[in-house]
């Protein structure tokens, strides 16, 4: 080995521990920065010529030092494919949970507001009314009860209905998110491919990349794949999202469904945030999906039966002033018709409202043996324990605690679903970090192994410039 040889396997080692430096340095400075890939620099020793001549006087061949192979990512591909996977789930599950949550404050079970206390109330008041029925202070308290019934239905009903309409605009601001983050992973993949085009690999902005896709799969179901031409493209159901530059958008169309811009085609996502929304907008109790317009029209289905079956009994009564035919409620034709808004719709009648409404109001079952007669009063508080066709044969009652019981277990279901996805998304999120995130004491570490070994290389230019004084400066000038 000469000794301008020494000099350049000396310099080789100086400028790659100086970069080596610089990568530790730069994770050190990422430590806390949120999708940071840890990255490592790949070393290889510089192979002797092969040429012809290119040996030292032993004719041994000698390295010529140190080359930077690549700097590369710590990445594991099945732990971000198994995350993205586990986050879709999350984000669908939370979404549902908050949903049925506040549904469950619509209803506001059990409380002295909710309808079974409002539904026992108002039979209550009935029964007082058999015991005294010439009485107007009773009959007060009966159309007070009613109009609290009504009050109740219609309530409900608005703040389902806002829900419903919040759903919606939720919805769009979901898509409106999904098509940005396509907009910015196309501009990424822009960027990457021309800065690959020089020989080299962009970590920082794959570490971009990915963590925008991490955060697009909590919002919908994707898969993603890089080809060998370093082009990268996510799909859902097979229906590209990114191609490469190329960004796909979605919207709402007329219906209220989800379809691509291009081709007019249903999303269909089948997991994640959009998936959950979707299933609460539009779940009616097909296939099992519960969502907001289930709700309405178990609501709906309560209003008609209470309104429809006692206005029944009350019509064919009497009241204090001989009147008969006369609704308590809203007067609803027959049948049943599920595109009605009921509970919206629901309200005591204005004969009932009237100045005079409470002599109106048909305790008797004729008018031979008024004031006194209480029959009609009777039958009206019978009908608690009857069932109604349109409730498949429950009484109100039991139909009201069904509905808030089932919302109950749905909600409930939502909240382990949603805490375990949780626990399976954190646990994976610490394997990834554990071989991708960036570990100070590590970094500490190489910090110092990099810095020995430049200090090295460093002496080893010292000493090849000693040889070269000796050889130049002092050799064959003894005896002058």
């Amino acid at each position: 080995m000469s000794t301008f040889q020494g000099l350049e396997i000396a310099k080789t080692g100086l400028f790659v521990s100086q970069k080596a430096l610089d990568v530790t340095g730069h994770n050190i400075a990422n430590a806390n920065t949120p999708g940071y890939t840890r990255q490592v620099v790949d070393m290889a020793s510089i192979a002797p010529p092969t040429t012809f001549g290119m040996y030292d006087q032993w004719g041994k061949a000698i390295g010529e030092g140190v080359k930077i192979q690549d700097i590369r990512q710590i990445r594991d591909q099945f732990l971000d494919s198994q995350f993205r996977r586990e986050n879709k789930f999350l984000g669908e599950w939370e979404t549902k949970a908050q949903v049925l949550a506040a549904v469950e404050d619509i209803f506001n079970e059990p409380s002295t507001s909710g309808i079974n206390t409002v539904l026992n109330d108002f039979f209550n008041s009935l029964q007082e009314l058999s015991k005294n029925p010439e009485s107007l202070t009773v009959r007060a308290e009966v159309r007070e009860r009613a109009i609290a019934l009504a009050d109740t239905f219609n309530i409900v009903y608005q703040h389902l209905y806002d829900k419903w309409n919040e759903l919606n605009s939720t919805i769009q601001s979901r898509i409106a998110e999904i098509n940005s983050y396509a907009d910015r992973i196309s501009k990424l993949n822009n960027e990457i491919y021309r800065f690959e085009l020089t020989g080299q690999t962009a970590n920082d902005l794959r570490d971009q990349r990915n963590l925008l896709v991490d955060q697009l799969s909590k919002l919908v179901n994707i898969t993603t794949y890089e080809d060998s031409n370093k082009n990268f493209r996510i799909d859902i159901a097979g229906q590209a999202l990114v191609d490469g530059s190329t960004a796909f958008t979605m919207s709402l169309n007329n219906t209220g469904a989800v379809v691509w811009d291009l081709t007019g085609t249903p999303v269909n996502p089948s997991s994640g945030i959009l998936k959950g929304l979707l299933d609460m907008r539009d779940g009616d109790g097909t296939n099992g999906i519960k969502g907001v317009p289930y709700y309405i029209s178990e609501w709906n289905k309560l209003a008609y039966s209470v309104a429809q079956a006692i206005n029944e009994v009350h019509k064919a009564g009497y009241g204090l002033d001989g009147s008969t035919g006369i609704p308590l409620f809203t007067d609803f034709t027959t049948p049943y018709d599920s595109t009605v808004q009921y509970a919206k719709l629901i309200k005591v009648s204005s004969d009932i409202l009237a100045a005079d409404g409470l002599e109106k109001i048909a305790a008797a079952s004729s008018t031979a043996t008024l004031p006194g007669d209480n029959t009609n009063a009777l039958k009206l508080i019978a009908l608690r324990d009857q069932g109604n066709a349109v409730l498949n044969g429950a009484t109100f009652d039991d139909f009201a605690r069904s509905l808030i019981s089932n919302l109950g277990v749905d909600a409930q279901q939502a909240n382990l679903m949603q805490k375990n996805q949780e626990v399976m998304v954190k646990q994976i999120d610490l394997n990834r970090q554990s071989v991708s995130g960036v570990s100070l004491d590590e970094e500490m570490t190489n910090m110092l192994k990099y810095q020995k070994s430049y200090a090295a290389s460093a002496r080893m230019i010292t000493a090849m410039d000693e040889l070269l004084d000796t050889l130049i400066n002092r050799m064959g000038i003894v005896g002058r």
